[in-house]
């Protein structure tokens, strides 16, 4: 059964901000969402839409969020670490937020995070970087046979889904947030 009403769909298809995202709004509208993976958080805007959606299920359990990202140490324009606490606390998630370079801190990430139902990648997928590189050789670990992943060869780019690697886990992981 469908989450979302056709009026809804409507409008996330054609009015969700941002507009980069609007792919992955619905896919969140039709699946149930109890674990994200975020590498690269920017602004926080995509957030602000993204986790009000994943809350709309029936269920009760609590969402797991987890995010890879450079923090106030990257460039202008990102929300730093003690914003973005703020930010999850506010929307009621328990978050695992992880400071640092993506391609150092994917071995922590695929260590220390469950696979998760849906990964977000925000720039450098597909683009021969070795980011990109190190992305593709830890997603295995980081999703399982039944997660949604979109990418983005861009920070900030459209969001498109990609295929679930073959080598994933079969087997959907759901542990409950503290």
């Amino acid at each position: 059964m469908a989450r979302l009403s056709w009026l809804q769909r409507l409008y996330w298809r054609y009015l969700g901000k941002p507009a980069t995202c609007r792919d992955l709004f619905l896919y969140i509208g039709d699946q149930p969402i109890h674990s994200i993976l975020e590498i690269g958080m920017g602004d926080g805007s995509r957030l602000r839409s993204l986790l009000p959606l994943c809350q709309t299920s029936a269920n009760s359990e609590r969402l797991r969020y987890a995010a890879l990202d450079p923090f106030e140490s990257g460039e202008a324009g990102r929300l730093s670490l003690k914003v973005a606490h703020r930010l999850l606390n506010e929307l009621n998630v328990k978050a695992h937020l992880i400071p640092g370079d993506p391609v150092h801190g994917l071995v922590r990430v695929a260590h220390t995070v469950l696979p998760s139902d849906l990964v977000i990648i925000d720039g450098h997928w597909g683009d021969g970087s070795e980011q990109s590189k190190s992305l593709e050789q830890w997603l295995p670990r980081l999703c399982h046979s039944q997660s949604g992943i979109f990418a983005s060869r861009e920070e900030g780019g459209k969001l498109v889904r990609i295929a679930t690697p073959a080598t994933a886990s079969a087997y959907r992981t759901r542990v409950q947030a503290a």
